[in-house]
């Protein structure tokens, strides 16, 4: 963990942790999520180097922060553990009739009960689809952009398709509500995914009402996420397979996306950055250094970027 007073190594209680993703709390501390066998724990680093941990057994789904609140969006198919305090929660709220299968939103940490609180609880929508480890928060609401793939409105041309679409998931945390906004574009006609485009596992920020995000793959959208307004900005124009493909990593700005490009074939990294609004691609830089570190040796396997960062207030993509 790297402070103003530099940087200390933490021990890991065991070898084969995965992080899942590390977010920054209030006064320094540092949340990072970790898979452990079925479950998340999530391990608060402190700034005096002191750590604590909150395992939440046989939990799957959505990660991301509200707050000081590390959360997950869930069902009770893939968490079963949360099955009961699931319907118990959905009970007080309906109407009587009860769902085969719940979404269930819950909070990782700050509790140390063999249950994790549930937060919010909604039916499950079947064809509603997301894989993210980024919520956009406002006071108690957060949004997760999301893929809804509806089989019966599908346009049929010689063989069966399913319409994709891009909608928000809104939770609110103060009701325990749960809303689907279509996302429309400035004619309210819904926004399409081709067969290439998604949302999954997506780096966003806030520029003002909107939220700008670009998924793994690197398709960029602006979604206004109180009225869902929308738009489909661009894509990123390297292909991720066979011999010329990239792995690629991004971090976003408010004034564009930056991308990591690390080239299969031969392990050339090249920074690249593209505004939101119009321009190109532009390279920044492209290097050869990394490509010892990251190609397969005699004793290791091959080695991937998992992510890059930007030094605070530098805009060097952006001129």
């Amino acid at each position: 963990m790297t402070t103003d007073s530099g940087t200390q190594q933490v021990a890991r209680r065991y070898v084969r942790d995965e992080d899942v993703q590390r977010y920054e709390l209030s006064g320094g501390t540092l949340a990072i999520v970790k898979e452990e066998g079925a479950g998340y724990r999530v391990d608060s680093v402190r700034s005096d180097g002191t750590t604590s941990s909150v395992d939440n057994a046989g939990m799957r789904g959505d990660v991301g922060q509200c707050g000081s609140r590390i959360l997950v969006i869930t069902d009770t198919v893939r968490s079963e553990s949360i099955r009961s305090a699931a319907f118990e929660a959905y009970a007080a709220q309906s109407d009587g009739s009860v769902p085969e299968a719940l979404m269930v939103v819950v909070q990782l940490t700050d509790h140390d009960g063999d249950t994790p609180p549930v937060l919010a609880v909604a039916p499950m929508i079947d064809g509603l689809s997301s894989r993210q480890r980024m919520f956009d928060c406002e006071g108690d609401v957060i949004t997760m952009p999301s893929v809804r793939e509806d089989e019966a409105s599908a346009s049929f041309s010689g063989t069966e398709s399913e319409r994709r679409d891009l909608v928000l998931q809104r939770w609110d945390l103060s009701t325990g509500q749960r809303t689907i906004v279509p996302v429309v574009d400035e004619a309210g006609n819904p926004i399409d995914l081709d067969e290439g485009q998604g949302v999954s596992d997506y780096v966003a920020i806030r520029v003002n009402d909107e939220y700008r995000f670009v998924s793994w793959g690197g398709d960029a959208f602006a979604v206004d996420p109180a009225s869902g307004q929308g738009r489909y900005l661009f894509s990123l124009d390297a292909p991720t397979y066979g011999p010329d493909g990239y792995l690629a990593t991004f971090q976003v700005s408010e004034s564009g996306v930056y991308v990591l490009k690390d080239r299969r074939a031969d392990r050339v990294v090249t920074l690249s950055y593209r505004p939101w609004e119009g321009g190109q691609w532009r390279d920044i830089f492209t290097t050869q250094d990394l490509a010892w570190y990251l190609r397969e040796g005699v004793v290791t396997g091959a080695l991937d970027i998992q992510s890059f960062s930007l030094r605070p207030g530098w805009d060097g993509g952006a001129q």
